[in-house]
């Protein structure tokens, strides 16, 4: 054998319930390990000069400009070898990654990515538990499952919702996640007043005070939604043709990209459906606005002042969002 007792032991070990994630597809719980975790756990059981990861193949299957985004489709094949007391153990996998994003080389980089995530994790599961290959029998992650809400522990009441860990997007982790009948995930969590014999199901809620990223040391860009804003903004003409009918449209260069998260809602401005279409077709947003001699930046920024004053009717700080009065935009 080319592992060692030790390299055994942590590979057969069963999997810790605060490391599975669940999500909710067609009606269906699954159940993953997050990528960094499994390629933590390579370092940790290998060691970090004793395994390496190979693309053997990757392909691009599909690729469409879909209005202003791009979608794409990738498959890729993975290639693990693991050096074990001089000999070389080979596991291969595959895996897909699909993205739609606001430019061709995101889309195309975030597809690629998730799928050499997807084929690695694929290719170590092969190797153990440890790695998530219980996962694969719904039958055991079930009973797993049932193992967190045993009733024969009498003695252990249920935490406080205050005490549970949080997550870093300020949700609470999970006991236990499942989908209801609409798909959407619920939390199930023992009942204190029974003293554990039993479960209630609630909805995911969010911690009461999640952290402010934007006052960290490196802090993330505060990024303000505000529903009546944008309906302020749409009720103005074009800025460019002056068309009645426009949409919010959100500055993309205004602040730091995000996966999956547009800028802040004080970075809008309106644009009819013809200007709004031509701008995302065109790729370079500041490229665009300076053929059209508009100065973006500076009509978002009198819009959100504008905003305020009509809404509030009072002077407000547009930087931080706060105003002297109670009626603070959050």
């Amino acid at each position: 054998m080319a592992f060692d007792q030790k390299q055994v032991r942590q590979l057969r070990s069963k999997l810790k319930q605060a490391n599975i994630r669940s999500r909710c597809e067609n009606g269906m719980t699954l159940h993953y390990l997050e990528g960094w975790h499994v390629i933590a756990e390579a370092n940790r059981i290998f060691g970090f000069d004793g395994w390496s990861r190979e693309t053997v193949d990757v392909q691009c299957v599909y690729t469409k400009h879909n209005g202003g985004r791009y979608d794409a489709v990738y498959t890729t094949r993975i290639r693990i070898v693991v050096n074990a007391d001089g000999a070389r153990i080979i596991r291969e996998g595959s895996g897909t990654g699909e993205s739609s994003a606001q430019t061709p080389g995101q889309a195309h980089e975030f597809a690629l990515k998730a799928a050499e995530t997807d084929a690695t994790k694929r290719a170590l599961m092969t190797f153990g538990n440890a790695f998530g290959l219980s996962l694969y029998n719904s039958a055991k992650v079930d009973a797993a499952e049932a193992d967190t809400q045993d009733t024969n522990v009498k003695d252990v009441p249920a935490l406080p919702t205050s005490d549970r860990t949080t997550a870093n997007d300020g949700t609470v982790e999970p006991d236990e996640q499942k989908c209801d009948v609409n798909g959407k995930a619920v939390l199930k969590e023992r009942n204190s007043k029974s003293g554990g014999n039993g479960s209630v199901a609630k909805p995911l809620t969010r911690a009461k005070n999640p952290i402010d990223k934007s006052v960290l040391t490196f802090g993330e860009p505060k990024r303000i939604r505000d529903p009546e804003h944008l309906k302020f903004v749409a009720r103005h003409r074009c800025v460019v043709c002056g068309r009645n009918g426009a949409q919010a449209h959100h500055l993309t260069f205004a602040q730091p990209h995000a996966l999956g998260r547009k800028v802040s809602d004080e970075f809008t401005v309106p644009l009819c459906s013809k200007h709004h279409q031509e701008l995302h077709q065109f790729g370079d947003e500041k490229a665009w606005w300076s053929d059209k001699g508009v100065d973006a930046s500076a009509k978002a920024l009198s819009l959100w002042r504008d905003g305020k004053r009509f809404r509030y009717n009072q002077p407000t700080d547009y930087r931080t969002g706060s105003s002297s009065g109670s009626k603070v935009l959050k």
